[in-house]
């Protein structure tokens, strides 16, 4: 083999294996309506859950939309249930992984791709007593 067959040769292997790593595809299309809930959303002195149907436009790799639906709460303080909505926002597919918040970074979601659904975790900063609290917990999407 010459030098210059081998060079050939790897030109060509760091080439097939940039096709492989590369999403020839582009991002996959999340646009639709999803079942959102948080089942256990915690925080000190604070548990609640979350319910709402969220709607994903999608722009390329850039995702945003609407959600609305409730979210109940217990404490020390009693049980409240208050309706929510708003926009989803700062949303971002990279490969199977999404990021989005609602609103704003104070409710952030960083999950996966699984099937036509997504699951990941939960990081919030809310009120529903009049004082800011800090909780997480596990979220599933399931696509309508």
């Amino acid at each position: 083999m010459t030098p210059r067959d081998v060079l050939l040769a790897c030109v060509c292997l760091v080439a097939a294996a940039a096709a492989a790593c590369n999403n020839s595809t582009g991002p996959q299309n999340l646009a639709g309506t999803y079942n959102y809930t948080v089942p256990n959303l915690n925080g000190t002195g604070v548990g609640c859950s979350v319910n709402v149907t969220m709607m994903l436009t999608q722009q390329s790799a850039t995702l945003g939309g609407t959600y609305t639906g409730t979210r109940t709460c217990s404490s020390s303080a009693g049980n409240k249930t208050d309706p929510i909505s708003g926009a989803v926002v700062n949303a971002q597919i990279n490969r199977d992984s999404v990021y989005f918040d609602f609103d704003s970074s104070a409710w952030h979601n960083a999950g996966v791709i699984v099937g036509t659904g997504l699951q990941g975790s939960v990081t919030a900063r809310i009120s529903p007593f009049g004082t800011a609290t800090d909780v997480a917990g596990d979220f599933t999407a399931i696509r309508q």
